[in-house]
């Protein structure tokens, strides 16, 4: 069923929903870039399409969405296989949720693909343990091709999870570097303007969500001194979540006042960082695993101070575009944010060495053209 001819081929992305993650807005990256001339695309979802729905339908993309209507759902395989059908699919690319796995290795078996690609875009359990249950190993080892996002994360799949290296293919995530860019002309007092920042302050900006393992009470704690020795220092917070209220309290505790800003969350985050000094990544270990706000900072030409979490030390040169320190290690990551306050020219030089990282390495349109060779090569036979 492989294709010998010049038409495009035809791909399905398979998920679970599309909610507002960073894996999702990447999808939408790749969406608005692909080659129509090489590739027709479809999207389903085997739930509601969720918050980017409208958005790939505006595009004019195929989209599907509640495959799955129930825990058990056996009905579930034979809508999936009329959607094939009907578009002719010879590609599933899906990630590694459990549900979307099965359904596209029962794809493959019963002949209506002849390949299937599974991402992955996690390294360990949110709620603890492995990532890959061991009843879901099998149908992964039919999988054509699994995407890692780096070679730390690669390794991490070979040697915790127990998946085959040889499957693996290693393609970085990638931003678009037009968006986030770093100021120009009155950019930053304009924009500072809405939050009441004066363009001498000097703004330490986190984007995350409020939650426990973001550890943004580290942060916090790590930027007291700098808070306290004059210097007109900001600290944003850009995300919501549960921790709200209790950070909201621990900024009072430590008489940071008026120095801490909860922005919510926000769509406008290359503007955000176009008008901050810095990025924090303050994330403890298990909760990270490409941090795509890392190389969005970068981009933008800011400097870098974050735990050594995921793939970080993949994406970053430390001493040279960000500061890498321990996880929940609260006096190196203050050290570090005060060595940046402190020293403009070094802050500088890290930003421009951190946006001609991502120019040469992490740009999106290389991440797609990377993700669109896999697929040919697959579809023209080339087996990992």
């Amino acid at each position: 069923m492989i294709s010998t001819t010049s038409q495009p081929h035809s791909v399905l992305v398979l998920d679970n929903e599309l909610g507002m993650g960073g894996s999702e807005k990447l999808l939408y990256d790749f969406v608005t870039r692909f080659d129509r001339d090489r590739f027709g695309l479809g999207i389903c979802c085997l739930k509601n399409g969720g918050y980017w729905k409208h958005r790939m339908v505006d595009l004019g993309i195929p989209f599907y969405e509640r495959i799955l209507r129930g825990r058990f759902d056996l009905l579930a395989f034979r809508r999936l296989a009329r959607i094939l059908r009907e578009q002719k699919v010879e590609l599933i690319d899906t990630y590694s949720h459990p549900n979307t796995v099965i359904l596209s290795y029962l794809a493959k078996t019963f002949g209506l693909i002849d390949r299937f690609v599974v991402a992955f875009h996690a390294m360990g359990n949110p709620e603890g343990g492995r990532l890959v249950p061991a009843y879901l190993k099998p149908f992964l080892g039919e999988a054509d091709a699994l995407i890692a996002l780096s070679p730390t994360h690669r390794r991490y799949l070979v040697e915790a999870e127990g998946l085959q290296n040889g499957q693996i293919e290693v393609i970085y995530n990638g931003v678009d570097t037009e968006q986030f860019r770093p100021p120009a002309g009155d950019e930053i007092q304009r924009l500072r303007a809405e939050f009441g920042f004066e363009r001498t302050d000097i703004v330490v900006t986190a984007v995350a969500s409020l939650k426990p393992a973001k550890r943004i009470d580290l942060l916090l704690e790590s930027t007291v001194g700098v808070v306290e020795s004059g210097l007109r220092t900001r600290v944003l917070l850009v995300g919501d979540g549960p921790d709200r209220d209790r950070l909201d309290s621990l900024a009072s505790r430590l008489e940071m006042g008026d120095s801490v800003t909860f922005a919510g969350v926000r769509d406008d985050v290359a503007d955000i960082l176009r008008m901050s000094d810095m990025l924090v990544l303050s994330s403890r270990m298990g909760t990270e695993t490409f941090p795509t706000v890392v190389l969005e900072a970068m981009a933008t030409g800011l400097p870098v101070v974050t735990t050594d979490v995921g793939s970080v030390r993949d994406m970053v040169e430390d001493g040279h575009s960000a500061i890498v320190v321990p996880p929940d290690d609260r006096e190196a990551m203050s050290t570090a944010i005060e060595a940046l306050v402190n020293d403009a020219a070094m802050a500088m030089a890290f930003g421009e060495r951190g946006r001609q990282i991502v120019l040469d390495r992490f740009d999106v349109d290389t991440m797609c053209e990377n993700r669109q060779r896999l697929f040919e090569r697959l579809l023209a036979g080339d087996i990992l």
